[in-house]
């Protein structure tokens, strides 16, 4: 069956749209992105419940020597049934592939709108600003498709030079993790490009807790970009946060 992967996004810098999708157990499409995705937790994941904080780190050094740097921090919960929520100062979204519905939070505004989904889409649930995307996918959840997103036109696509490489498994956060590095040769011309250059994209992931611990993403056109799950507790959230609150307002129902 064709699965989708729906991204939530909710308030993170614009070069977090400039991530990198589609492998280490992140779900993604048989043909290359155009973009690369926003980095978060993938679900549904059933029986591992866990509350964590996610760090998203972009780092870019201009070529007069101005260093730009951001930083921002969610809270990511799963309770045993799949469910998730995540959420910013300015953003929640809670997923429910139970009762079949996406829930986008303003908390500002004390309004929601809710989306009609089902557990057969691979949901990819990051808060921060106000977009949210589709992406159709013929890959079934759990593949792992070896291709990264270059960002790069369709017609030299193919002439990029990949290497893709296991990496030593190591504890991050608490946490056993396994982990691939995949870099990329870009061909001179390819992108207006006067010489060849590299990307080079780790990701690590922990197979016990079924969750994505760490990215680090280097492109000399957008700079170094991290995210990092940390302050791991493995237990049931309160069942609470997966609901509405009472005293917010219902607005469109998609």
């Amino acid at each position: 069956m064709t699965k989708q992967i729906w991204m939530i996004l909710a308030g993170a810098a614009a070069a977090w749209a400039q991530g990198q999708a589609g492998w280490i157990a992140t779900p993604g499409s048989d043909a290359m992105f155009r973009h690369m995705a926003i980095e978060g937790q993938t679900g549904p994941v059933t029986g591992k419940p866990i509350q964590a904080t996610e760090v998203r780190h972009s780092q870019q050094v201009l070529s007069d020597g101005t260093r730009l740097e951001s930083s921002s921090s969610s809270r990511f919960y799963r309770d045993a049934q799949g469910r998730m929520r995540t959420e910013s100062a300015v953003r929640v979204e809670i997923y429910d592939p139970v009762a079949g519905f996406i829930y986008d939070l303003d908390p500002q505004h004390k309004t929601y709108t809710k989306t009609s989904t089902n557990a057969d889409r691979v949901m990819i649930a990051v808060a921060g600003g106000n977009s949210r995307v589709s992406q159709t996918s013929g890959t079934p959840r759990g593949d792992r498709p070896s291709h990264v997103d270059l960002a790069i036109p369709y017609h030299s696509e193919r002439q990029v030079k990949t290497d893709r490489e296991g990496l030593p498994p190591q504890t991050i956060n608490g946490v056993e993790a396994r982990g691939s590095r995949i870099t990329s040769i870009v061909p001179a011309g390819a992108v207006g490009n006067d010489r060849d250059f590299k990307i080079v994209s780790e990701r690590w992931y922990s197979d016990d807790l079924q969750v994505l611990l760490k990215t680090v993403n280097s492109d000399p056109r957008f700079g170094t970009n991290t995210y990092e799950l940390t302050n791991i507790v493995q237990g049931p959230p309160d069942p609470a946060l997966f609901q509405i609150p009472a005293d917010y307002a219902a607005g469109a129902q998609r």
